[in-house]
């Protein structure tokens, strides 16, 4: 069991495993989702325990790491204070070792 706040009227609901994970708040009607319900307790839980929080550098989102991870809100890639979005860090990766290996066969092999 869960207990919930809604956004809206502030009162308490209750989530069980046998309800729907889209419920609606018994007092407003407002729509409650328990997936960012629980989300959101994670990250206060995370917030009272003194861990240090990252945060995506494009969308304010929170982020479990700084480095060689994609923000799970906005979908770019986060390389440090950089973000890339789609392939791109593959394709440069990619660029790169091409170039590394253009080198070595023109100085070395050939």
């Amino acid at each position: 069991m869960i207990v919930m706040k809604c956004p809206k009227c502030g009162r308490k609901v209750v989530w069980d495993d046998f309800q729907p994970m889209d419920i609606k708040c018994p007092g407003c009607r407002a729509d409650l989702n328990v997936r960012t319900s629980l989300r959101e307790s994670i990250e206060r839980r995370r917030l009272q325990s003194g861990e240090k929080i990252h945060y995506c550098p494009r969308c304010k989102g929170i982020v479990p790491r700084r480095w060689f991870t994609r923000c799970p809100k906005c979908r770019y890639w986060l390389f440090g204070p950089v973000t890339f979005h789609g392939n791109w860090p593959f394709v440069i990766g990619i660029s790169v070792i091409y170039l590394i290996f253009a080198l070595y066969y023109a100085m070395f092999v050939r």
